[in-house]
């Protein structure tokens, strides 16, 4: 349900979106009203009330959302003796009725319906600043709200402190819809103080937008941990700044690294007593009976140089070792046992 709730009011948010980009070219942003003539002003007036109406629906759907997913969370069952369900259903169900209420109000604001934004029309009409106030402190009130409501039940769960402050903190990012909620309530009073509307409907229209992006993230804030942990983000940074962990010096202690005869220096990894050597690390050439394992694997030097290197006196002891092709085994020479069909003996 949260997810259907969301995907509506991502579809809402495109429309604030495309009201507030049709507004940098009709009239623009900062423009004072003195300075527009009366036939500028149908377009924003227009493009105002879709704005306000996208709004009544993206923050009553994206709160939702997020109190259902955190119901899902904290009342995995017997719902409904659970004080915080209920607050979760309370705060969702006014935010919806305040919504399709505001929605309403706009809408309905003159009569004719054309006469919102085609102000030359002989119309009846009320303040839209009330209705704007009105919808501002609302909002404000339930963002409070909901940064206090799961903090009863984080606090009652079984692990210690540090993990509880963790989470209350997780919890706690609604404090930046607060934040965001406060500044459009301010920057709402200024609008409905001031004349010159046009001017100081832009940095209200910013901080909406500012609160309506909060409420997405804040819903998306619980996936950002595995996110983060599961890309390549980290490890990029790390090497940017030369975090990156350095190869460790081997434990004997011996500064001349072991590399595989004609290989690319690449280590042989050993499993279970056998050594792994790679593809590129031995050369198909000869190899004397009289090698050792050791010269096998880390590659034949001269003789001078490992006279040099280790100072010592080797004795080489050939063994040679025959055997007699022919056995007293009943089996004819050439080994197969079902030739002797067809002799006589």
């Amino acid at each position: 349900m949260e997810e259907i709730c969301m995907f509506i009011a991502l579809g809402a948010l495109g429309g604030t979106a495309y009201a507030g980009y049709e507004m940098v070219e009709t009239p623009g942003y900062y423009v004072h009203q003195w300075n527009l003539v009366n036939g500028d002003l149908v377009r924003p007036l227009y493009l105002i009330l879709v704005y306000g109406c996208c709004y009544s629906v993206v923050l009553p759907l994206i709160k939702t959302a997020i109190l259902l997913d955190w119901c899902r969370v904290f009342v995995p069952t017997d719902k409904y003796r659970n004080p915080f369900w209920w607050g979760c259903v309370t705060l969702s169900t006014f935010q919806c009725v305040w919504g399709v209420m505001c929605i309403i109000l706009l809408n309905m604001q003159c009569r004719p319906h054309n006469a919102i934004w085609e102000f030359y029309v002989p119309s009846k009409c009320y303040g839209l600043p009330s209705v704007m106030l009105g919808s501002a402190s609302v909002q404000v009130i339930t963002d409070i709200c909901m940064v206090l409501l799961p903090q009863r039940e984080i606090w009652r769960l079984h692990m210690n402190w540090q993990r509880k402050a963790g989470i209350a903190l997780m919890f706690g990012v609604g404090m930046i819809a607060c934040i965001a909620a406060c500044f459009r309530l301010s920057h709402t009073i200024t609008f409905s103080k001031e004349l010159d509307r046009m001017y100081f409907i832009g940095p209200l229209l910013f901080w909406a937008w500012a609160e309506m992006t909060a409420g997405f993230f804040i819903f998306s804030f619980p996936c950002l941990p595995r996110i983060l942990a599961e890309s390549p983000l980290p490890q990029t940074v790390k090497s940017l700044f030369g975090i990156s962990a350095g190869s460790r010096p081997s434990a004997s202690g011996n500064s001349n690294p072991i590399v595989t005869i004609g290989g690319s220096g690449a280590k042989a990894k050993t499993k279970g007593g056998h050594v792994e050597i790679p593809d590129d690390g031995m050369p198909m050439d000869d190899q004397s009976p009289n090698d050792s394992q050791e010269a096998l694997y880390r590659g034949k030097a001269p003789e001078e140089e490992q006279q040099k290197e280790n100072g010592e006196v080797r004795r080489t002891v050939q063994v040679s070792v025959t055997s007699d092709a022919r056995s007293n085994s009943p089996v004819p020479d050439n080994g197969m046992p079902w030739s002797t069909v067809g002799r006589r003996y």
